[in-house]
């Protein structure tokens, strides 16, 4: 039996100098001038405003945020090669859309009302003369 670990040679660790570490990518590094990228972009946005705001978000209701965000665009991506006619594993699809779904009950799937009730103290200046 072969106990060796599995590492996963990609075609980029080639070029890269011995002793380099690989830099990770986020988020931020992607160009957001893609379909994909303002499809994900757009959605973790409009979902950020549905969970009332970036200020009423969690760190991991943020990562959770993005997750559910970057389903999309490959969800999106298979489901226009289906209807492209071309070959995709239906069994993936259902996969993402299944970990999506999760995701998105994790959150909570209805919108919260963003509180805009002005302070007591700065409403009594406002109305003070």
């Amino acid at each position: 039996m072969d106990t060796a670990p599995i590492v996963a040679e990609r075609p980029d660790d080639k070029k890269r100098p011995p002793g380099r570490k690989r830099r990770l990518k986020s988020l931020a590094d992607l160009d957001r001038r893609t379909a994909a990228a303002k499809t994900a972009f757009a959605l973790r946005d409009q979902i950020i405003l549905d969970l009332g705001g970036e200020a009423s978000l969690s760190a991991m209701k943020r990562v959770l945020v993005d997750k559910v965000a970057i389903l999309e665009a490959s969800l999106n991506n298979l489901a226009a090669a289906y209807l492209a006619g071309e070959a995709v594993e239906m069994i993936r699809f259902a996969t993402l859309a299944n970990a999506q779904r999760r995701l998105l009950a994790d959150l909570g799937l209805e919108r919260r009302a963003h509180d805009i009730t002005p302070d007591l103290r700065d409403y009594i200046k406002e109305a003070a003369p």
